[in-house]
Order: C-alpha cells, then structure tokens, then sequence
C-alpha cells in the first residue's frame, strides 16, 4: 500500500505509538533464546536472528484452561461449566519473521474454516495487529524459498518492516496497518526498488531454490506416500516431539478435564503425532504402531496433505527450527529432496 521510514532516534516514540492503548509483544532476550513476549518500547530487539520458540503460543497456549465448574451447591452454576477462555486484548506483534507471520496463517485456517470456528483462537487472533521484520541475513537453516515464501514475506502481516541504513522501512500492508503506521510520525517514503534489491540479496544467502519443494506437490499421493526411503528415515527418531512443539504450524492438541473435591477444570494442551499415544484407540489398536507411521505422518502432513487441503500451500514455511532443534540431526530438507524424487530412483 505505502511506504514509510522511521529515523533511528524516533524508534522509541514510534513502538510507543503503535502500542498505545495495546499489548506490545516483541522479541526481547538474547541469542538463540530470544523470545516473543511483553515488552516496553525501549526494550525492542532489532537484532536476532529468529525467537527461540515460534509466535503460535501467543494465539494457542500450550496450555489453556478453557472451562471449569464448582461442587458448592449453595452457591449458583453448581457442576455447570462456565467459559474461563482468556479474555482477548488488543495487541500488536513487532519483530514476527515472515515465515512465522506465514505460520500462522496456515494455523488459521485450521481454527478458522468453513466448517467451524475456535473463539479461543479467533479472540486472539483478530485482535493482534502483526508487523512483519523481514530477513536480510537468513540462518543457515532457513529455506522459506523452497516452499514458497520469501525473507520479505507479506502473507498473514498487516506492516511489513526491515532494518534500514539510520532506521526502519516500513511498508503497510491492509488497512488496518496503514491506519496504525499513519497514527505514528513515519515519513513518507518510496522504498520499491530498495525492497526488491534486499529481497533478491536475500534470497541469495539461502541455499535453497524457489520454489523446489512444488514438485512435491505434484506427484501421486500414493507414490509418495510409498516410497521404500521411510523405514530408514524413520530409523534415528526417538519420537520425542521436538519438533512439532518447535515448529510454527502444529496445531494439534488434546482435551483433558482434572478435577477435585471442589470442582474441576477442562484444558487443552499441545498434542503431537510423534507420540504412540496419539492414535492410540480405547481397544488398544493403533494405527500408526512404529516410529516409520508416525515419521511418515509428520513430513506427509506438512508437505503433502495441507497443501491438499490449503491451495498448494505447504504446511512447512522453511523456520529451519525443526533442523535446529532436533537431537539426532533429522533434517526436513533431506526428507523433502527425497519426497521430490520419483520413487524409481529414490535413494536411502
């Protein structure tokens, strides 16, 4: 939409401005424990390379008390469940990697469809105003490129920002991101071409081609779904979760009601299919019973069935946390080139 700078020395009373009246969260911490959370507009990290953990659990704690009820039959509502869903408020969201703002649009049309509506995730989300910072050093680790987005991504952002020679870029992005950067005293700016060349510079520094996980895509279900490479794969995972607890899209979660003598509480906690638990059945069957179904599970999931399921988009956005964090070195890239192949000339 517009394009905007905001001067180093104004930086302070710009974050103020655009969280009056709101919540800001943003990346506060430092190194590789940099983590989303409240701040004040001094505190703003400008510096990091990616937070720790991904921004989900601003919209899906990884434990939510969802309802509860009382025993005391003297008082009103006794062994009725009443909502005890967080109470959502407005907020803004600095500092959000592309691929994170990207993230969270895939998690939204899982919470959000057709079909139904989660009002603990809706709350939350429709009342965070999200602005991006783009990637001009990408991580090692990162590969947005190949999965379709960009270290300048715009998807699921209402203010795209980058750092800048003396400050910040801005470039709104809806509405609502226009009216937010126009209440601040950003100067107008055209930025186009600077945008475009750090974006190419960007993609550059990834090792990962454009687009190159598509063919993924592409190919038979089946075929992929089949290929001989999974049992060794699979072979190195400890199942321990790691990954879906990491990563940006993972939305899985599971119901639990606790009680007491003085009433109860209904949670909901973050699941993971790498678990043997998790398809577990009342009679004891399960239908992904080793490590290779549940292997296959996550990465079919992510690169196959969501894009089914979202118009091509991956349920992966290239965070690279999952490579990083995972204890016997399994990397999603590998699987990723090894899904591409065509199954005749799939190696192991």
């Amino acid at each position: 939409m517009t394009e905007y700078i905001v001067k180093e020395s104004n930086l302070t009373e710009f974050f103020q401005a655009v969280s009056q009246n709101r919540t800001l969260l943003s990346p506060v911490g430092q190194g590789e424990k940099c983590r989303l959370e409240p701040t004040t507009p001094d505190k703003i990290k400008l510096d990091f390379a990616n937070t720790h953990l991904s921004p989900k659990a601003s919209f899906f704690p990884q434990t939510e008390r969802l309802l509860a009820f009382h025993k005391d039959k003297s008082l009103p509502n006794s062994n009725v469940y009443q909502d005890l869903g967080d109470k959502a408020q407005d907020c803004v969201l600095f500092g959000l990697r592309p691929c994170d703002a990207k993230g969270l649009t895939v998690a939204n049309k899982v919470f959000q469809n057709d079909r139904f509506v989660d009002p603990y995730w809706k709350g939350k989300y429709e009342k965070a105003l999200k602005i991006g910072l783009a990637c001009l050093k990408p991580s090692p680790q990162c590969f947005c490129a190949a999965v379709g987005g960009s270290p300048f991504g715009e998807q699921g952002l209402d203010v795209l920002a980058y750092v800048k020679e003396g400050g910040l870029g801005l470039k709104t992005l809806t509405e609502a991101g226009e009216a937010l950067i126009k209440s601040t005293k950003a100067e107008s700016a055209s930025l186009s071409n600077e945008i475009q060349k750090l974006e190419q510079e960007a993609y550059g520094l990834q090792k990962a081609e454009k687009d190159s996980y598509k063919v993924i895509t592409e190919r038979d279900l089946m075929e992929v779904y089949n290929d001989p490479h999974w049992p060794f794969t699979a072979e190195n995972c400890l199942n321990c979760g790691v990954c879906t607890f990491f990563c940006p899209t993972c939305h899985c979660f599971d119901i639990q009601d606790e009680q007491s003598e003085k009433g109860g509480v209904r949670m909901r906690n973050w699941d993971t299919c790498m678990s043997s638990l998790f398809t577990l059945h009342a009679s004891g069957h399960n239908p992904r019973p080793t490590k290779v179904e549940r292997v296959r599970q996550r990465f079919m999931h992510k690169l196959k069935y969501i894009p089914i399921k979202q118009d091509g988009v991956f349920g992966c956005t290239g965070c690279g946390r999952c490579v990083v964090m995972c204890p016997v070195n399994i990397d999603i890239r590998d699987v990723a080139a090894k899904m591409c192949r065509p199954t005749q000339t799939a190696k192991v």
